[in-house]
């Protein structure tokens, strides 16, 4: 199984398409990180939440959400059975049809709609569907069709979820991802180490204070708190995929505190280690040992 890195997620498009379509499951789940690509989630079966910006987003089957480019973001995809459609599109597309357009943010979900939202809500979701069947289906003309519903999307999003934001924020918003991402790849490189806020900040070259205060307004949670959602993912994967003692993965992954550890694993994927190996046994869901 290739090892998962938990910062910024590298996403490869084909400069000539500018999005990809992809099923994604329970196989991930992935802790808060960001990309250059705008992300769009449409669940088909199951149940997944999102954490952005401080805001849960709990989706159930044919709802969907957006991860704007370089918004910070978790999803767990919860057992026994969830799978979704994730859309990754590219900023070059959106220039190549609106070059001349001021800087924008988009956000749709369909727990936060504004009023007069929900037609053009339905309208993406529509959209979403037929790229779902476009995906499956993949004939001749797959191609062109999901490249003329990908248009259709984004201008639907452009024109009824779109808010503009000035130059100076999205110039701070490019620091302040380069200052986090030095941070998970520091997390992402010594999480299994006994791991202090003070530790970290000093290795940064950061005041502790800073460090605690940018690191909570930048995700939402607390560093410490992070370290041990990105040892649980790490936990997690191990559970699905070997038969290893649940102590030794543990520990192997850095989690020496059973007690914390067993309530943190319940709180976030809502079930034991046991039920969780239970329920990825024979699952077509998850991929086999």
């Amino acid at each position: 199984m290739e090892e998962q890195k938990n910062t910024y997620e590298n996403v490869t498009l084909e400069p000539d398409v500018g999005f990809d379509i992809r099923f994604v499951t329970m196989d991930h789940n992935s802790p808060f990180h960001w990309h250059r690509e705008m992300e769009i989630l449409y669940i088909l079966n199951g149940h997944a939440t999102v954490h952005m910006e401080g805001e849960e987003y709990e989706l159930n089957p044919l709802d969907a959400i957006v991860m704007d480019y370089a918004r910070i973001h978790e999803v767990i995809y919860a057992l026994p059975q969830t799978m979704g459609i994730c859309i990754h599109v590219s900023r070059q597309l959106l220039r190549r049809y609106l070059p001349e357009a001021e800087p924008f943010a988009i956000r749709c979900a369909g727990q936060r709609l504004l009023p007069g939202q929900q037609e053009y809500y339905n309208e993406i979701c529509g959209y979403l569907k037929e790229l779902t069947v476009l995906y499956v289906n993949q004939n001749e003309t797959y191609r062109l069709k999901s490249t003329a519903r990908i248009l259709e999307l984004l201008a639907c999003l452009v024109e009824h979820f779109s808010e503009p934001v000035s130059l100076v924020a999205t110039q701070t918003r490019a620091g302040n991802m380069e200052r986090l991402e030095q941070i998970c790849t520091y997390v992402d490189h010594h999480y299994r180490e006994e791991m202090t806020l003070q530790e970290a900040a000093d290795e940064l070259g950061l005041n502790r204070e800073y460090f605690c205060r940018f690191f909570k307004q930048s995700t939402g949670s607390s560093f410490m708190r992070y370290v041990n959602q990105v040892r649980l993912n790490y936990i997690y994967q191990d559970l699905l995929h070997t038969d290893d003692p649940v102590q030794e993965i543990m520990e192997r992954h850095g989690f020496f505190n059973q007690k914390l550890f067993y309530r943190m694993f319940k709180e976030r994927y809502h079930c034991t280690p046991r039920q969780a190996r239970r329920m990825a046994e024979n699952n077509p869901y998850v991929e086999a040992k």
